[in-house]
């Protein structure tokens, strides 16, 4: 039996960058949704989340994701590996593969092969963005164990690194 392969999809509007980015119009549809749907496309994951920052900020993107029914998550801003290791344990996470919301083109297909190389292994942690590149910026998929996320969660005290996950 393959463990629970969750998909969580972090989100978040106070891009420093460009604000709201994730809500922004790509061809008739939020950056967000575009990103959600092409990743619910997957057959590997067996479920897909949201997860965005409780601040009131970010209820734009609560209603975005009530509004089309995805599984939202919120927690904490600035302590995304928290906010990532609660959505796992409230959404019986064993497996987690990790997407960002500005990846507008990630591929379903993609994300099943690295799911899948995942799961044939004992890997705690199968990526496609390791170095060498071999895939273009915008098609990340990474996918780790919920113990390596744990540990992680655990372990790391770096606020730098608590922000970036991995």
């Amino acid at each position: 039996m393959n463990p629970n392969t969750v998909a969580i999809v972090q989100a978040r509007v106070g891009s420093t960058r460009l604000p709201g980015k994730v809500l922004k119009d790509l061809v008739g549809l939020p950056l967000l949704a575009r990103v959600v749907r092409r990743t619910a496309r997957a057959s590997r994951p067996d479920e897909v989340v949201v997860a965005i920052p409780e601040a009131s900020t970010d209820d734009s993107l609560a209603r975005l994701c009530h509004a089309y029914g995805w599984p939202c998550f919120r927690g904490s801003e600035d302590d995304v590996l928290d906010r990532y290791y609660r959505a796992a344990t409230e959404y019986g996470a064993e497996s987690v593969v990790r997407i960002t919301s500005d990846c507008p083109l990630v591929d379903p297909g993609i994300v099943d092969q690295v799911v899948d190389l995942f799961l044939q292994g004992e890997w705690d942690y199968v990526s496609n963005t390791l170095a060498p590149r071999t895939y273009p910026r915008g098609l990340d998929v990474e996918v780790f164990t919920f113990d390596a996320l744990r540990l992680a969660w655990k372990e790391d005290s770096n606020p730098a690194w608590r922000e970036h996950v991995t």
